[in-house]
């Protein structure tokens, strides 16, 4: 009785186990058909969504293509508008930003600066070659043809005698080049008048030169020459023509004024 019991209570438990092995293999079989259908639900869906970005590319490019002509037929006729404007006027208007300014300014102004030095060294290098008869040189060269030919200035410093500009105290010639000159307007007869002084050295000491010019007077001639010694003070008058141009200023009015002048300059002889 109890054998056959138990080989009941098997026999169940067999087909139980059994029942529930078939259960699991459906089961698997209907995951692996699951899954098989969501991978090619995945696949379609993937497929239908690169397909969707090529035509939406495709349709980019096309829609690039289209406003790209567009664009080009319009600049062509403002194109030639803007060269029909040119060839007009015959001017073109540039445009520039507030910095592109200030670096223009910059540059003008730098090339104007440059302009003006130039033309200054070019004046006073044209003055130095080609000095006119009012120049300090000029008057330093004359004047000194006139003092070192002088009899007296000869036997008062000996011979040679050299001359030279202003004096700082040093014994190199190339600092004693500058002639000390002053040029002004006379205020009686309204001339323009250039004086200088410069030192003269010799043999037997030295001194200093004074001479004028102005501008009525002939090339070569001088209002005064004088030569000042600087150890006594002692003054050698070379040429004096103040007097001179005294009486032709007081007779320049009338002809009378001169005749007087010219008997008064005589000692009363005609």
């Amino acid at each position: 009785m109890l054998r056959s019991s138990r080989q009941f209570i098997e026999l169940n438990l067999r087909r139980m186990s059994s029942a529930l092995q078939t259960e699991s293999s459906s089961c698997c079989l209907a995951r692996r058909i699951c899954s098989s259908n969501f991978c090619a639900r995945v696949d379609t869906r993937s497929i239908v969504v690169s397909r969707y970005v090529q035509n939406h590319r495709l349709l980019l490019f096309v829609r690039s293509l289209s406003s790209d002509s567009q664009n080009k037929g319009k600049a062509k006729p403002q194109k030639e508008h803007s060269s029909g404007e040119d060839s007009e006027d015959g001017t073109k208007e540039i445009v520039m930003t507030p910095g592109e300014q200030v670096v223009a300014a910059g540059r003008l102004t730098m090339w104007t600066g440059i302009g003006v030095f130039a033309l200054c060294c070019a004046y006073y290098i044209g003055v130095e070659l080609f000095p006119t008869k009012m120049s300090p040189n000029r008057v330093f060269d004359r004047s000194f043809e006139i003092v070192r030919k002088h009899p007296d200035i000869l036997s008062r410093y000996g011979d040679p005698v050299k001359a030279y500009g202003r004096d700082h105290g040093g014994h190199r010639e190339g600092r004693r080049n500058f002639v000390e000159h002053t040029k002004y307007k006379n205020e009686e007869d309204g001339s323009q008048r250039t004086r200088v002084r410069y030192n003269l050295e010799g043999r037997f000491g030295y001194a200093f030169v004074f001479a004028e010019v102005s501008n009525q007077m002939p090339s070569g001639e001088f209002v005064y020459v004088l030569v000042q010694d600087k150890s006594n003070g002692r003054v050698y008058t070379l040429v004096d023509n103040r007097a001179a141009l005294t009486a032709q200023r007081l007779a320049a009015g009338s002809a009378e004024a001169q005749s007087a002048m010219s008997q008064l300059l005589s000692g009363g002889k005609k």
